[in-house]
């Protein structure tokens, strides 16, 4: 290589490393901001190489070999400059900065809460009281349409029930071992949308009521349905098991269904002490929509109320899908959702109303995984209808033949209180809409190839036992708050993770209360804004190389309470604030293999901390209330010691001296 050509190359290095300094000294990098610049530095360096080349096309081979090691070193010192400057601003030479975070405000939803709670209170003993048939006229087999208000017992075969009684009038069917087909027709309809319908089950009775014709709803009534007796209803239909168009509530009774479309549907759903058992259904299982000309949020439509009910439903659509809010107290609800995948093309979007974005799947052999790796397209496959576990907060409404949608509202809501809750989903296994998931108690089993919990606005966990066993996201939301019960979440990307659309928001992590677990393949906690920890338990085990780490936000991360221990790799691992009021312990000195145990121990030797290591970590972050200033302590992997060290200042600091989400000072989240 001439000297020309060589001090030309190395020049145009230099330049670049020039442009990169001054990009990077005026803010922190992020991610994907290292992955432009990196783009921009192998595109330059070809260039310059390209140039070097076209002058020396006859090199010896001693020549090749110190090309390429300058090259080497160039690249080496190129990417570490780039890791170093993009996280410079935390640091000083020679150790940590001092830095500063401000605690999060915590987003007050209990006047919306309250309202909830009160709107979805169940109370159907009246209803659990009309099952005297007594003075019931028993219909006879050869009649099909009741005119008359009053009470009918059925027993036998029927061709078919059509109710049509006046205005604010009501019957009452008592179904004792009837099976009632609809033939080409409806088999139990109700035709005035201003009466009501009631269904008594007799007890011990086992009753058949289904429509065989396509597009045909096996009940179908214009009003409201009351349902109850301690019996049993098998239900089945090539379209809706059962479409209401007013409220249904059910009491007391089992109902088994089996639908092509959805399994009940009513503007509103209540049950208490009932049976709901979905067997297959092409669409939800529960679906209750508003008005479809509804425009705004109202609590006295489109929610889905369970109280001490037990739910079982395995369909296509979502398990319980309601517009404004669900509210689960007692009893059980276990949904297995299956998706339809199509696999990319210009046809499959056209026919299925797709964009590209919604190719988010690959296949592995039977199953499907979401990733972020959209450069295939053609081997990426999307879910051509929602299949969500529990999902709420979407209004739909239709103005001169054109459907619209209201999705931005913080008043819609999930809560779970009390119930045991199992959800296999293909989609997001809990999910609102604009809206908040409070979950107060009860158990949780969640697995999704999408989220275990997602709400736009607001997951606030007060109690329970919470198990995310496999998802893309363990917990999404715009404000996570976390105040008590046992979390344990695994996940393929980010485990706890707050993020909003919204650019107004400033997102928060907050942890006060309860005992989590975190297993993520990306980032352990992920926030675009602040994380920030007062009380309970965190434990994190992130990924084991890479970007993503153990903690990360760009807001900054402070400790005030609580024990926290995170094993992760610690390329861009976030290190709590230094204005933080607890005292934490940042090591990342040597690889510490899986399986080992980390030992804290202080200075006579007393054990503080002992947990083993669910995978290897390249850096560990430690924080104990025992964790005392002007302590002496050491920690050790098994019997290795791993380091001895003496608490100075809040931040202790071994082996780690480059930091992507340390400090800042962000904005308070709004109220």
């Amino acid at each position: 290589m001439g000297t020309r050509e060589s001090g030309a190359f190395l020049f145009g290095i230099y330049e670049l490393y020039k442009d990169i300094s001054l990009s990077t000294r005026r803010k922190p990098c992020r991610k994907h901001e290292i992955t432009e610049i990196l783009s921009i530095f192998y595109e330059k360096f070809l260039i310059n190489l390209r140039l070097m080349l076209k002058n020396e096309r006859k090199w010896s081979r001693d020549m090749k070999k110190r090309v390429l090691k300058v090259l080497a070193v160039t690249i080496i010192a190129i990417c570490s400059f780039l890791l170093v400057a993009c996280n410079s601003e935390n640091y000083k030479s020679g150790g940590l900065k001092k830095t500063t975070a401000v605690a999060p405000i915590v987003y007050d939803v209990s006047e919306k809460e309250s309202a909830v709670e009160k709107a979805a209170t169940v109370d159907l003993s009246a209803l659990s009281k009309e099952v005297n048939a007594d003075g019931a006229t028993v219909l006879s087999n050869d009649v099909t349409t009741i005119t008359s208000a009053g009470s009918y017992i059925l027993t036998g075969a029927y061709a078919g029930i059509t109710v049509s009684v006046g205005n604010g009038e009501t019957a009452h069917l008592f179904l004792n071992d009837a099976t009632i087909s609809g033939g080409a027709g409806v088999a139990i309809s109700n035709t005035n949308k201003k009466s009501t319908l009631i269904i008594t089950a007799c007890e011990n009775t086992e009753n058949e009521v289904a429509s065989v014709a396509d597009d045909v709803n096996a009940i179908h009534v214009k009003g409201t349905l009351k349902i109850n007796g301690t019996g049993t209803i098998n239900v089945s239909a090539k379209k809706n098991g059962i479409k209401v168009s007013k409220g249904l509530s059910i009491a007391d009774s089992t109902i088994n269904l089996t639908a092509g479309n959805h399994a009940l549907s009513a503007r509103f759903i209540e049950a208490e002490n009932a049976k709901i058992n979905v067997l297959s259904a092409g669409k939800d299982a529960l679906n209750a929509e508003c008005d479809d000309k509804t425009q705004e949020f109202t609590l006295g439509e489109g929610y889905v109320s369970l109280k001490s009910s037990k739910v079982f439903a395995s369909v296509s659509g979502d398990g319980i899908q309601a517009d404004t809010f669900v509210y689960i107290t007692g009893g059980s609800v276990d949904i297995k959702t299956s998706a339809t995948f199509v696999s990319y093309s210009a046809e499959s979007m056209e026919a299925y109303d797709l964009s590209e974005d919604d190719f988010r799947y690959i296949k592995s052999g039977d199953t499907y995984k979401k990733t972020d790796d959209v450069a295939s397209k053609g081997a990426r496959y999307a879910m051509i209808q929602s299949a969500k576990g529990i999902k709420c907060g979407e209004i739909k409404y239709e103005i001169d033949g054109t459907e619209y949608a209201v999705t931005k509202n913080s008043n819609y809501f999930i809560v779970i209180d009390g119930a045991r809750v199992k959800i296999d989903s293909s989609d997001d296994a809990i999910h609102t809409n604009s809206g908040n998931v409070l979950i107060k108690g009860g158990t949780l089993d969640l697995t999704t190839l999408d989220d275990g919990i997602h709400a736009d606005e607001l997951v606030k966990i007060d109690g329970g036992e919470i198990t995310v066993n496999g998802s893309y996201e363990g917990i999404e939301g715009a404000y996570v708050e976390i105040g008590g019960g046992t979390i344990y979440i695994t996940a393929s990307d980010d485990g706890i993770n707050a993020a909003s659309d919204d650019k107004s928001v400033n997102e928060h992590i907050i942890i006060s209360g309860g005992t989590i677990t975190v297993d993520a393949s990306g980032d352990g906690l992920d926030s675009n804004g602040t994380i920030y920890v007062s009380g309970g338990t965190l434990i994190v085990y992130g990924p084991t190389t890479g970007a993503d780490t153990g903690l990360d936000a760009d807001g900054g991360i402070l400790i005030d309470g609580g024990n926290v221990f995170v094993a992760s790799s610690k390329e861009m691992l976030g290190i709590p604030a230094s204005n933080s009021k607890s005292n934490v312990l940042v090591y990342g000195v040597n690889m510490v293999q899986a399986g080992s145990e980390i030992i804290l121990t202080n200075a006579d030797g007393g054990e503080m901390v002992r947990i083993t290591l669910k995978k290897q970590a390249q850096a560990i972050i430690l924080s104990t209330p025992e964790l005392a200033t002007n302590g002496t302590y050491s920690l050790y992997a098994d019997e290795n010691l791993l380091a001895s060290f003496s608490v100075t200042e809040t931040i202790t600091a071994i082996g780690v001296r480059s930091n992507g989400r340390q400090g800042g000072n962000p904005p308070a989240p709004r109220n």
